[in-house]
C-alpha cells in the first residue's frame, strides 16, 4: 500500500494555512519533508469559518464579554468552563474522518488534552509519530496560572499519547530525559530542534545600533526584563540606539505601559504583528537580536532565524538552548544567576565591539547552514518522524 500521511494538531478550528502561526509553519515544514520523499501528505480540512455577526449577536457578545470579565476573577472556575467547551470540541475532531480515507501514517504535534493522534491511528490502523512540544501541564500552569477540573485529562492525554507513539521527536536531550523518566516509553526517540527555514535575509545594519526582539509577549520570554536592560543601557549610551519589540501576546499591554512610563516611547518601537516583508527589513537592519528568556524545553525558533540571517544574538541559558548553541562562539548566553545585569553587560559589549559581533553573526550563520538549513534539515526531519 502506498504511504499516505496525515499531519494533525488537536486544536479545534486550527488554521493550518496561517503563516503567522509558528505551529502551522512548522507543520508545513513537516509536510514538505515527507513530500520530498514522494509521499502523499495531507492536513485536515480547514474548519475555521469567518462569521458575520448581526447587531443582536454583537449586543449578546457584549453581555457575554461582561460576564467573561467577571468570572475571570476566579481563574480556576473560568478556565474549567473554558476547558469544558474546548475539550468537547476537541473530542469531536475525530468525527470529521472516515476509515475510508485510509491513511498509513499519522503525525501529531501534541497539545493539551489531545488523544486525537491515538484515535486517528486506531481508526486507520496507522503508524503514529508524535512531536513532544512541551510538558502540557507545566505549559498550562505557566500560561494560565491555575489548574482546572480537567487537570487529570491534561496530564493523562500526554501520558497516553507518548506511551502509544511508534516514534517520538523531541527538541533536546533535556526533553528526552524528562519523558523517559516520567513515562514508560518503548518507542524510538529522535532529537531534533524545531526549525522553520525562511528566505535568507542578509544582515546589513546601519549606523544606528538597533536591538531587536521578535516573538510572543509571554511571561517566560521576559520582554519586561529586556525593557529594563535597555533603560539601563540607554542611560549610559543614549546616542544612536533603538529597541524594536516585534510581535504580540498576553503581556503586550503591560510592556506598552512600561515603555510609556520609561519616557522612551520614541526609542522603543512596538509595531505589533508585521508582514513578512516588513519583518525582513527589520532583520536586515538589526545590529543585534535578543531572546531574553525561554522555558527549559522550548525549541528556540527565533534564534535559528537570527542565525540564518547572520544577526549576532543574545540567548537565554536554558537546557535546550545550551544543547544547540555554544556560548561566545554562536551567541552570548544570559547568566541565569544574574539575568538583568548580564543582559546589560552583553548589550554593552556588543555595542562597543563591532568586529566581534560581526564575527559572531558569521559563525552563527555558518553553523546554521551546516546543520539546519534547507533540504539537509528536511532530511533530518523526515528521518525523525518516519
Amino acid at each position: 500500500m502506498a504511504k499516505k500521511v496525515l499531519i494533525v494538531v488537536g486544536i479545534p478550528n486550527f488554521d493550518y494555512s496561517n503563516e503567522k502561526s509558528a505551529v502551522s509553519s512548522f507543520l508545513v515544514e513537516i509536510k514538505l519533508a515527507f513530500e520530498k520523499k514522494g509521499i502523499d501528505v495531507h492536513f485536515p480540512k480547514n474548519s475555521s469559518k469567518i462569521v458575520t455577526l448581526t447587531s443582536e449577536e454583537v449586543k449578546q457578545n457584549g453581555i457575554k464579554g461582561l460576564f467573561k470579565s467577571l468570572i475571570k476573577r476566579w481563574p480556576w472556575f473560568y478556565y474549567t468552563l473554558a476547558n469544558r467547551i474546548y475539550f468537547t470540541k476537541q473530542d469531536g475532531l475525530i468525527d470529521e474522518f472516515s476509515s475510508k480515507d485510509n491513511f498509513t501514517h499519522i503525525v501529531e504535534f501534541h497539545t493539551a488534552g489531545s488523544t486525537f493522534g491515538i484515535e486517528l491511528a486506531k481508526l486507520f490502523n496507522a503508524k503514529l509519530s508524535v512531536i513532544f512540544d512541551s510538558p502540557v501541564d507545566e505549559q498550562f500552569l505557566k500560561m494560565y496560572g491555575t489548574k482546572t477540573l480537567y487537570w487529570n485529562r491534561i496530564k493523562q492525554s500526554e501520558k497516553l499519547t507518548l506511551e502509544s507513539a511508534d516514534n517520538l521527536m523531541v527538541y533536546s536531550k533535556a526533553c528526552e530525559d524528562f519523558i523517559v523518566t516520567k513515562y514508560n516509553i518503548d518507542s524510538a526517540i529522535n532529537i531534533l530542534p524545531c526549525v522553520i527555514n525562511k528566505v535568507p535575509i542578509k544582515n546589513e545594519p546601519g549606523l544606528t545600533f538597533k536591538i531587536g526582539f521578535i516573538g510572543s509577549f509571554l511571561s517566560w520570554h521576559k520582554v519586561d526584563m529586556l525593557v529594563k536592560a535597555f533603560q539601563i543601557f540607554n542611560a549610559k549610551i543614549s546616542e544612536n540606539s533603538k529597541l524594536y519589540l516585534i510581535g504580540y501576546g498576553e503581556e503586550w499591554t503591560k510592556i506598552k505601559t512600561m515603555v510609556k512610563e520609561s519616557g522612551l516611547e520614541k526609542t522603543i518601537v512596538l509595531p505589533g504583528f508585521v508582514s513578512e516583508e516588513e519583518l525582513n527589513q527589520y532583520k536586515k537592519d538589526f545590529s543585534i537580536a535578543i531572546m531574553p528568556g525561554s522555558n527549559w524545553y522550548g525549541s528556540p525558533l527565533k534564534l535559528f532565524e537570527y542565525a540564518q540571517c547572520g544577526i549576532p544574538f543574545i540567548a537565554p541559558e536554558t537546557k535546550t538552548v545550551k544543547s544547540i548553541f555554544r556560548n561566545k562562539e554562536h551567541c552570548l548566553f544570559v547568566d541565569s544567576a544574574d539575568e538583568l545585569n548580564s543582559l546589560v553587560e552583553h548589550i554593552t559589549f556588543l555595542y562597543e565591539n563591532k568586529m566581534e559581533r560581526l564575527e559572531m553573526g558569521c559563525r552563527a550563520r555558518e553553523y546554521y547552514e551546516s546543520n539546519y538549513s534547507g533540504d539537509f534539515y528536511l532530511k533530518k526531519l523526515y528521518q525523525s518522524l518516519s
